[in-house]
């Protein structure tokens, strides 16, 4: 089994179907911009299509919506359709950093009360403080 981590942002609302037994099932499609330019100079982008099973699809049906950032974590297949590569993740962990309660003053007070939360700027740091 092939394990992959990706980051990136949700292109799709995430639709949500339930089986014939009743089991709840959330499909999205996650874009990740490529690492290294091509010979134009520009950036492309790899489409990955997911799933998550169960009641895990009732909170990415309702935390997740086009445009979210997401980190998911899954099992990779990679399957030939009319000719095109589709990557499919089948979801096994997800996190949502920062989509949730994004007006809510305690995201904001959490995050201003990060020690690593330099408001953009650079620490400088010497080597003789690093624990490694």
């Amino acid at each position: 089994m092939r394990q992959i981590t990706i980051s990136g942002n949700i292109g799709n609302d995430v639709q949500v179907n339930s089986t014939q037994s009743g089991n709840k099932v959330a499909n999205f499609n996650v874009a990740v911009r490529q690492n290294r330019p091509d010979n134009n100079g520009e950036y492309g982008t790899d489409w990955f299509r997911c799933s998550v099973w169960g009641t895990r699809a009732i909170t990415v049906e309702k935390f997740y919506k086009k445009g979210s950032h997401v980190v998911v974590t899954g099992s990779l297949s990679i399957n030939e359709y009319n000719g095109k590569t589709q990557l499919q993740i089948d979801v096994s962990d997800f996190d949502l950093p920062d989509n949730r309660n994004t007006n809510n003053a305690n995201s904001t007070k959490r995050n201003s009360n990060n020690s690593f939360n330099n408001g953009g700027q650079s620490i400088d740091i010497s080597d003789d403080q690093l624990p490694f």
